[in-house]
Order: structure tokens, then C-alpha cells, then sequence
């Protein structure tokens, strides 16, 4: 009869061989899983996460001093910038900035219609044409009818005021300002936008066969001033690289 009392539930006579298979099985189970690294065991990947927070931290760090507190910005828009040449012209061209929905300028498209103004009344020209569009809102007023209002409170009269409206960047603009400037014989116009957007916006222009004489409407130095206007350097200069490359690329300058 079967002692089961003093089975055992594996029938080696010796006891050893037992744990020897019992290791053997652990050690094959391991192998298959493959070994637990130091790149993947959880302390040193918490070690690792903590280093790359750091060092994107510290990457942070650097650029925002780099941008608010040295001349980085003033670097990346002096190559952009382009002299102005103030000189009688048949028409002044000026490219619209934002518009809100209710009317108000921001101060960039003030200090475009500012500069228009000031080349009119010093009579260099006898006409501005205003050019933008907004192509979310095509039914409502545009950028260029508000910034043509504003040049109105400023004493141009609007039988010399001209508004295309329906381009919705700076090739648009370029493309249909001198289709209207070849309807009037005009080859040569006055060139209005902020600096650091007037080495594309010109380019743009002369590749439709204009002539063109730039005239910068910001005020900006080049060298360090209050953080907040060097940050508006920073990506105004990010983004008219961006815009060269992508106006080169399409063909447009």
C-alpha cells in the first residue's frame, strides 16, 4: 500500500537533485526573458529620465538668457534688414499686418499706415495702395479697408487711396499689386512693411518686375533693448528665415 504520509512529489532518492532542477528551471526561465541590464532596470532608467529633464531644463535655461539678455536676437535680424531709400515714387505700396475682428490695428499695421502718411504728406508719391486679406473671413471687412480708414484719419484722402484685398500673403500681394501698377504704367513704388519682413517682401516685389525702394516702418535698433522687444525680434527672425526658404523654394524671390 502507497505510504502517502511520506510521498514525496518528486521521486528522486536524492533530495538535492530536487533544488538542482528546480534551479536549472529558474536559471531557463531567466535566460528566455533575457538578462535585466542597468538600461533597463527601473532605477536606472529613473536616473536616466532625471538626467534628460535636466538637461532639457538647462537647455531651456540657456536659450531664454540668450534671448532676453544677450544679442542673439540683434545677430539673427541684422541679416534680414535692408536700408531704406526714401525717394519720389508713382505709388506707395503698404502690406497690411493684423487686424482685429472689431477694427483695432495692432501696432505694427499703425506703424505702417504711420510711415505711408508721412511719404504722402511729404509729397513723394500721390498714391497708396493698401494690400492684404483676411481668408477666414472673405464676406466681412479686411485688414486693408481698416488700415485704409486709419490712413484716412491721417489725412489721406481716399480718392488716393487704392485697396486690394484679396491677396492672402506677401506673393499674393506682390502678384496683384503690380498687375495694378502695370494697368496705371507704374514700375517703381515705395515699399512699406517692418524691417525685419522687408528683405522678402522686396524680393517678392522686384520678382514681378517692380522696381522697388524699401522703407522700414518699426523703430527697432540693433542692439539690446527691453526683453520683451528682443523675444519679438527672436520670432520675427524665426520666422522670416523660415518664410526665405519657403519663398525660395517655391520659386517666388
Amino acid at each position: 500500500m502507497l505510504d502517502w504520509e511520506n510521498a514525496t512529489l518528486f521521486p528522486s532518492a536524492d533530495p538535492g537533485a530536487t533544488n538542482d532542477s528546480v534551479r536549472t528551471a529558474a536559471v531557463a526561465a531567466k535566460a528566455r526573458r533575457g538578462p535585466m541590464t542597468l538600461a533597463t532596470s527601473p532605477p536606472a532608467m529613473a536616473r536616466l529620465m532625471g538626467k534628460i529633464l535636466l538637461w532639457l531644463l538647462a537647455t531651456y535655461g540657456v536659450l531664454v538668457l540668450a534671448v532676453f539678455h544677450s544679442p542673439l536676437a540683434d545677430y539673427m535680424v541684422r541679416p534680414l534688414r535692408v536700408p531704406a531709400e526714401v525717394q519720389p515714387a508713382p505709388a506707395i505700396v503698404v502690406l497690411t499686418a493684423y487686424v482685429a475682428p472689431d477694427g483695432t490695428l495692432n501696432e505694427s499695421a499703425m506703424r505702417r499706415v504711420h510711415a505711408a502718411a508721412r511719404l504722402y504728406h511729404r509729397k513723394l508719391s500721390p498714391l497708396v495702395i493698401i494690400t492684404g486679406g483676411d481668408s477666414d473671413t472673405p464676406e466681412a471687412r479686411q485688414p486693408a479697408d481698416f488700415m485704409a480708414g486709419f490712413a484716412g484719419e491721417l489725412s489721406i484722402p481716399p480718392t488716393a487711396i487704392i485697396v486690394e484685398k484679396e491677396s492672402q500673403n506677401t506673393h499674393f500681394s506682390a502678384v496683384n499689386v503690380a498687375a495694378l501698377c502695370r494697368q496705371r504704367n507704374i514700375q517703381h513704388v515705395l515699399l512699406v512693411t517692418d524691417a525685419v519682413h522687408m528683405r522678402r517682401a522686396a524680393a517678392a516685389f522686384r520678382a514681378q518686375g517692380l522696381s522697388v525702394s524699401p522703407v522700414p516702418a518699426d523703430p527697432w535698433s540693433l542692439w539690446w533693448e527691453t526683453p520683451d522687444i528682443q523675444l519679438k525680434k527672436f520670432w520675427a527672425a524665426l520666422h522670416e528665415y523660415g518664410g526665405l526658404l519657403h519663398y525660395w523654394w517655391k520659386g517666388w524671390i
